[in-house]
């Protein structure tokens, strides 16, 4: 299994390293020569701060010195969310997280293609941050005042509708009902977190999910994104279709993962 661990600190090399996780660095700070990071010829990283951490995804796609085919599972984390053992409990300093971190494959994997973060269930939203968020969405929709927020609703509260509908635009056209069905659960896997079984699987992913966001990116390009939830909008999209590309194309299995930010001093 290799698991890559994807930070925005050029802090806690050793430690993602003796937890079996291959430190990746990504973004404006300086990271030493040990880190992988997300360029190599006809990178995208220019394009880091709107698609966050699906630039190293690109060059894991697409840079042969990143070869993967040898790892029966390949996964993600990042400096604040990682993997655990069902049995851990939840970390309270570095040593506790070490010891709850996931460094082996469990035999409950085996007859799975892909592990996702346990999902998140989208509960009825607070009146004040309804309105704070996006006011004029509450007037299109004011039953969120009372009911439970979709997938589909939550995206739209905190980066916009015009995104996600015009987005769907761009599946094929046998995705796009499948795809709004989903949108209209009230759970997902969030945060781009996933292990797969193999490369393969991987790479069909990957030339499904670029293959999308280059699509729309030719559509939002004459926006401004660098505002409060749009500067990673790339990123927020891929997390939506992220779980439901997975249920749709492989028997998935959803694992406990815990948030602990490693760049803070507990």
């Amino acid at each position: 299994m290799k698991i890559f661990c994807i930070s925005i600190y050029d802090e806690n090399y050793s430690f993602f390293n003796e937890n079996n996780l291959t430190p990746v660095g990504l973004g404006e700070n300086h990271f030493n020569k040990n880190w992988i990071n997300d360029k190599f010829d006809n990178d995208i990283s220019i394009k880091n701060k709107n698609f966050g951490e699906y630039s190293f995804h690109y060059r894991l796609w697409k840079d042969p010195s990143l070869n993967t085919e040898k790892h029966q599972w390949i996964g993600f984390c990042t400096y604040r969310r990682f993997w655990i053992n069902k049995s851990a409990f939840s970390p309270k300093n570095m040593n506790e997280l070490s010891l709850s971190i996931l460094k082996e494959v469990p035999d409950e994997w085996n007859n799975y293609d892909c592990i996702l973060a346990e999902p998140i269930n989208l509960g009825k939203e607070k009146f004040m941050k309804l309105l704070k968020n996006n006011f004029s969405y509450i007037l299109k929709k004011p039953s969120l005042l009372i009911n439970k927020c979709t997938i589909k609703d939550h995206f739209n509260l905190n980066h916009g509708e015009f995104f996600l509908n015009n987005a769907i635009k761009l599946l094929e056209a046998n995705e796009q009902n499948k795809f709004h069905n989903y949108l209209n659960r009230h759970e997902f896997n969030p945060h781009n977190l996933f292990i797969c079984k193999n490369f393969h699987l991987l790479d069909a992913f990957y030339s499904k999910i670029f293959d999308w966001l280059f699509k729309c990116e030719e559509i939002f390009k004459e926006f401004n994104l660098d505002t409060y939830g749009k500067k990673r909008i790339y990123g927020f999209l891929a997390e939506r279709y992220l779980p439901f590309w997975f249920k749709e194309n492989s028997k998935t299995l959803d694992w406990p993962y815990t948030y602990f930010d490693t760049n803070k001093i507990y």
